[in-house]
C-alpha cells in the first residue's frame, strides 16, 4: 500500500499509529512538527513549518515499521542487525528519490519537492502542503466524472508525467487516491513510490506496496518497467473516473480477461480518442502499450478512428497544427531508462495505435488521404481471419506469461517461507546474546557518564576559581585606577575639573589649557544643568608625575541613581566638552579629538570665537 502525503480536505480518514510518531514541536532541520498527516507501514507524513521561510511543508519520514523502530521518541533504528542492510539499503534509495525530485522545478501537475535531508538516524523528503480532495474521494462523492473534467486531469499530468520520465524517474504508483483534486479540478500527482517498489523488490520484510487494477503486470513481476508502466496506472485511474469502476486486476486479465473497453462502452461526451488511448494505455502485454508519453498523445487526441476496412495511406509530412494536444516543452537531457519491452509475436497493437495517430495528424494538415479501396479477396473474411489468429497468438502469450508468472510466484513464495523459518532461528539465536549486549552497553554508558560527570566537575571547579582570581584581580585594579564622584566645579582651566569628596582636582587627558572665565561659566552652567555623575580611570601621567584621567560621564536623560549607570551608557566628558566647543585637543589627541574638534569649529562653538586656527596651528607646532 502507499503512503498518504497529503491533507485530503474531504471524506479521508487517517488510520491508528501503531508506532510512535514526532511529537508537534519537535524539529527536523529547520522545520519544526505541527501535527501527523498520514501513516502507512514504508513511513509517517507530517504537516510541519519552515522556521526560516516561515511556511508550511509537507514532510514524508523513512520508516518502514517491519524493518525499523523509533527510539528515545525521535531516532530511527534497524530492527536487528540482519535488517540494517535492508534499511540502509532503502534509505539510501529514499533519499536518491528526494534528490531526483527536488532538481524537477514548476512542473505541471506533480507536487514540488523543497529539500531533502538525513538527521535521527533516517531521511525526510520535504514538499508543498496541498489540500484538496483526492479523485478517489471526488469519484466515491459524486459519481463518475464528465468529459471536460477528465481532460483538465488528463492533459497536465502527461504534461507533468512527461518530464518526470524524460528524468530517468518513475512514478510507479498512480492511482486515483494519489491525484489531489484543488478547487478547480486541477490535478497534482503525489506521493512517488519509486524507493518503496525498490524495496520491495529487495526485502522479504516487507507486503506489497502495489494497488490492484491500477499495477500493470510487469509490476508484479521481474520484467523491465519505463514510461509503459505509469501510462497503465494514468489509463487505469482515468477509466475508474470514466466507467465509475476498476478495471480488473492485470493479473486475473492473464488468465481471464474481463476487461470492458471503453470504446465498446462508448460514455457520452467523450472523444473517441480519449477511449482509445484508454484502451490501449491498458493492453496486459507491456509491448502492446504506448511506449512513451509522446507515443501516447496521438492517440488520446484523435477526434475520429478510421474505419475497420479503410487502408491509411500516408502522405506528405502535415503542416498544420497537430489535433491532439501539443507536448510539454522538451525537458533538459536525462539519465537513460530501461529500454522498452521486446515487441509480441505476430506484431504488436502499439504499431496499430501509432498508425491511427500519425493518419489523424496527417489528415489534419491535409496531406494525406483515405482512400476506400477493395484488397484481393473478400476484405471481410481477410479481417475476420487476421483478427482470429491475433486472439490466438495472443491467448497462447498470455497463457505462457501466466504460467510463467505462477512459477515465479511459488518460487517467491518458497523464498519468502524459507527467509521467515532463518530470520525466526536466527532471532532465537540472538535473544541471548542480545540481553548480554545490552546489559554491557548500559555498564559501559554508566561508567561512561560517571567519568563525564568527574571530567565536568573538575574542569567547573578550575573555571570557578580561575574566575575568583580574575574577579579579585579587577577589584584590586578597580581600587587602584578608578575614582568616582559627582562633578563640582572646573577648575582654573577647563581642563581641570573637581569631584565632591576628593581633594585636588582631576587632569583630562588629551585637551588644552584654555583659561578663560567666561568659557569656564559657561562650561559649569551646561555641566550643572541636571545633576551628572562622573567616573574616571586613571590612563597615564605627565613627566612631573601628575597623573592623567579619562572621564565618562552620565547623559542628560540618565535615569536616577546616576552612581549605577554603566560605564557603556555613559559618554566621554572630554570628548563631549571638544565636540561643544568648551576645550581644545591636544596635539597629540586621539583620532575622535580632532574630528570633534573640526566639526566644533565648523560650527563656530564658543572656543572658536576666541581662538583662530593660525593661533591654534601655531600652538602645535611648537
Amino acid at each position: 500500500m502507499s503512503e498518504p502525503t497529503q491533507t485530503t480536505g474531504q471524506g479521508g480518514t487517517v488510520p491508528e499509529v501503531d508506532y510512535v510518531a514526532l511529537q508537534p514541536g519537535q524539529a527536523i532541520g529547520r522545520y519544526e512538527i505541527v501535527s501527523v498527516l498520514g501513516q502507512g507501514g514504508f513511513g509517517i507524513t507530517y504537516r510541519a513549518r519552515d522556521v526560516q521561510l516561515g511556511r508550511e511543508v509537507a514532510i514524508k519520514e523513512y520508516l518502514p515499521t517491519a524493518l525499523a523502530v523509533r527510539q528515545d521518541g525521535a531516532t530511527v533504528l534497524p530492527r536487528s542487525t540482519k535488517m540494517a542492510d535492508d534499511f540502509g539499503w532503502g534509505r539510501d534509495r529514499f533519499v536518491t528519490e528526494g534528490r531526483t525530485l527536488a532538481t524537477l522545478h514548476r512542473v505541471p501537475a506533480i507536487v514540488q519537492v523543497f529539500d531533502y535531508l538525513e538527521t535521527n538516524g533516517t531521511a525526510y523528503i520535504v514538499m508543498e502542503l496541498l489540500s484538496g480532495q483526492t479523485l478517489e474521494d471526488r469519484i466515491t462523492q459524486e459519481g463518475r466524472l464528465k468529459a471536460d473534467e477528465v481532460d483538465r486531469i488528463l492533459w497536465p499530468l502527461l504534461d507533468g508525467l512527461e518530464q518526470v520520465h524524460a528524468a530517468g524517474f518513475l512514478h510507479r504508483d498512480i492511482k486515483p487516491a494519489n491525484i489531489l483534486l484543488d478547487a478547480s479540478g486541477h490535478p497534482t500527482l503525489i506521493d512517488f513510490g519509486a524507493s518503496r517498489a525498490a524495496m520491495a523488490g529487495r526485502s522479504t520484510a516487507l507486503t506489497a506496496i502495489f494497488t490492484p487494477g491500477y499495477a500493470a503486470a510487469e509490476q508484479m513481476t521481474s520484467a523491465k518497467q519505463g514510461p509503459w508502466t505509469d501510462i497503465y496506472g494514468l489509463a487505469a485511474t482515468l477509466y475508474h473516473a470514466i466507467a465509475g469502476k476498476t478495471p480488473p486486476s492485470a493479473f486475473d486479465r492473464m488468465l481471464d480477461d474481463s476487461y470492458e473497453p471503453l470504446s465498446q462502452l462508448k460514455p457520452a461526451g467523450f472523444s473517441p480518442g480519449v477511449l482509445a488511448g484508454i484502451d490501449a494505455g491498458l493492453e496486459v502485454v507491456a509491448s502492446d502499450r504506448p511506449q512513451s508519453i509522446a507515443g501516447w498523445r496521438p492517440i488520446l487526441g484523435m477526434t475520429a478512428a478510421p474505419a475497420a476496412d479503410a487502408t491509411v495511406v500516408l502522405g506528405k509530412q502535415p503542416t498544420v497544427t497537430e489535433t491532439a494536444r501539443p507536448p510539454v516543452a522538451a525537458a533538459p537531457a536525462a539519465p537513460s531508462m530501461a529500454s522498452p519491452p521486446p515487441a509480441r509475436a505476430g506484431g504488436s497493437k502499439v504499431g496499430l495505435w501509432a498508425a491511427i495517430g500519425v493518419a489523424v495528424l496527417a489528415l489534419a494538415g491535409g496531406g494525406a488521404y483515405v482512400a476506400m479501396q477493395p484488397k484481393g479477396p473478400d476484405p471481410e473474411m481477410v479481417r475476420v481471419q487476421k483478427a482470429q489468429q491475433e486472439a490466438e497468438a495472443r491467448s497462447k502469450k498470455a497463457e505462457e506469461e501466466a504460467a510463467a508468472l505462477r512459477a515465479e510466484n511459488e518460487k517467491r513464495q518458497k523464498a519468502e517461507q524459507e527467509a521467515a523459518a532463518r530470520k525466526r532461528q536466527e532471532e532465537a539465536d540472538a535473544a541471548a546474546k542480545k540481553q548480554i549486549e545490552e546489559e554491557t552497553r548500559r555498564k559501559i554508558e554508566a561508567e561512561i557518564a560517571a567519568q563525564k560527570k568527574a571530567d565536568e566537575d573538575a574542569k567547573r571547579k578550575e573555571a570557578e576559581e580561575a574566575e575568583k582570581q580574575r574577579k579579585a584581580a579587577e577589584d584590586a585594579r578597580k581600587a587602584q585606577e578608578f575614582v568616582a564622584g559627582a562633578f563640582d566645579r572646573f577648575g582654573p582651566s577647563l581642563m581641570m575639573i573637581g569631584l565632591k569628596d576628593r581633594p585636588g582636582e582631576v587632569r583630562l587627558q588629551g585637551v588644552d589649557v584654555v583659561n578663560d572665565p567666561d568659557l569656564q561659566k559657561v562650561g559649569a552652567q551646561a555641566l550643572a544643568a541636571q545633576p551628572r555623575d562622573l567616573r574616571c580611570r586613571q590612563t597615564d601621567r605627565l613627566t612631573d608625575g601628575t597623573p592623567l584621567y579619562r572621564c565618562l560621564i552620565t547623559p542628560l536623560n540618565a535615569k536616577t541613581p546616576l552612581a549605577e549607570v554603566p560605564d557603556s551608557d555613559r559618554v566621554d566628558l572630554a570628548l563631549a566638552l571638544v565636540r561643544n566647543g568648551l576645550l581644545l585637543a591636544s596635539c597629540d589627541a586621539p583620532r575622535s579629538y580632532a574630528d570633534a574638534e573640526d566639526e566644533a569649529r565648523g560650527k563656530k562653538a564658543a572656543l572658536w570665537g576666541r581662538v583662530t586656527v593660525p593661533d591654534y596651528k601655531r600652538r602645535c607646532t611648537k
